[in-house]
């Protein structure tokens, strides 16, 4: 089989060969380059600033703020536990070691695309980009990073990739409490801008094999809850009341499993299933003029269903039964999503998402002695044969979001 190319993961090889990075500081040290490198991260910062922006980390990630321990997750947690509890079995946990992406980068000796979101932090990153060989997007120049924290790489999107900045933690807003470290109000958190820097990332590479293809932050900006107001926030971070810190007041604050689809990297790590937000998908069924009618709509999301990697797809599954509940066939079924070709260019070939909002009724036929019917709709990360070709045999690869059954009229 052709092998799939997503986006930014599967981006050729690395023709450079860095050193290796020197040791890492130890834990709780204020991570820094030496005055000696300083070159380097002001040659990988300009670098950066010439590049998209999907293609620039977030942030540094050097220097802890006053009042924190260190910059990886568990000093927040000893603060704020119930915020870390959901981190910890979020998506953005799992972003670098998400088996799916760890078997694609393998394939590939180039992670300085890939690391930027997946690894948002210049502190995550073992080397640092400070140009392009000829140009070419697949043969980076790699310095060694000196301030290299392994342990917060592995943390994936952590809690300073958004929070902090030049040794600041930044929050949605200023409340009338009193923390222990410094706080500045930053509007993106509450806009949802910060997380258009990946989930908004489309650029074509000419003569490469992949391509930037999320869109979800072009989706949201066109969609009715872009014009009432609605951000990835509201629904991917549902209020709820509880102090944000231990020994704090009561207010009203954010959820942080970040949950998607509900398609979980880890089975034992995953946002609760009845976790908001529910699946944006509405199914109702009907019958007229002999023929069974599926009603779909999107009816929740303010983006295209399904969005993100365009692998994923929504499958609805009709079956028939007869007045013995045996089955009849032929089954029918519809897949809603994108359709690349991945070689030897890549070309979205189709696309039948459904729009923020968005109708759509699918007319079955009815086969002869039918009396009941069972529809089910499942969210679908990707093909099977595309796991095994990764080597995911215990991957998750689906979620069922909706099982509806009908009476059928004779």
């Amino acid at each position: 089989m052709s092998r799939p190319l997503l986006w930014l993961l599967l981006a050729g090889c690395n023709r450079s060969t860095p050193s290796p990075p020197p040791p890492q500081p130890p834990h709780g040290a204020v991570e820094g380059p030496s005055q000696g490198l300083e070159r380097d991260l002001e040659r990988t910062r300009s670098f950066a600033a010439s590049r998209p922006l999907e293609e620039r980390p977030l942030a540094d990630g050097f220097q802890r703020p006053e009042g924190v321990g260190s910059l990886r997750a568990e000093a927040c947690g000893a603060c704020h536990p119930e915020i870390y509890a959901e981190w910890a079995v979020s998506t953005h946990r799992h972003a670098w070691d998400d088996p799916q992406f760890q078997a694609e980068i393998t394939k590939s000796d180039n992670l300085w695309l890939c690391r930027n979101c997946h690894t948002p932090l210049r502190s995550q990153q073992p080397h640092w980009p400070v140009g392009l060989v000829g140009g070419d997007v697949e043969a980076p120049e790699l310095v060694p990073n000196p301030a290299f924290d392994e342990a917060l790489m592995h943390e994936g999107v952590t809690c300073a990739g958004c929070h902090v900045r030049q040794g600041t933690i930044h929050g949605p807003g200023l409340s009338n409490s009193s923390p222990p470290h410094p706080v500045e109000p930053e509007p993106t958190l509450r806009s949802g801008e910060i997380c258009l820097r990946c989930h908004q990332a489309e650029r074509v590479y000419p003569a490469k094999t992949f391509v930037c293809t999320f869109t979800t932050g072009e989706e949201w900006r066109q969609s009715p809850q872009a014009s009432q107001g609605e951000t990835c926030v509201s629904c991917h971070m549902p209020q709820v009341t509880r102090p944000a810190a231990l020994g704090g007041p009561e207010r009203t604050v954010r959820r942080h499993w970040f949950k998607g689809s509900g398609v979980p990297k880890f089975p034992d790590r995953a946002p609760p299933q009845d976790a908001p937000p529910s699946p944006g998908l509405a199914l109702e069924l009907g019958q007229a003029n002999g023929a069974l009618e599926v009603r779909l709509r999107n009816e929740g999301a303010g983006h295209a269903l399904p969005t993100g990697d365009p692998e994923r797809w929504i499958q609805i599954d009709a079956t028939f039964f007869d007045g013995s509940g045996a089955e009849l066939e032929p089954r029918w079924s519809t897949r809603i999503g994108q359709e690349w070709r991945w070689e030897p260019e890549p070309k979205r070939m189709s696309d039948n998402r459904l729009a923020p909002h968005e109708a759509r009724v699918e007319r079955v036929a009815v086969p002869q002695g039918a009396a009941k019917v069972t529809v089910r709709a499942s969210h679908h990360r990707m093909s099977e044969e595309n796991a095994r070709w990764h080597g995911l045999s215990d991957y998750p690869l689906s979620i069922q979001t909706h099982e509806q059954h009908l009476d059928l009229s004779p």
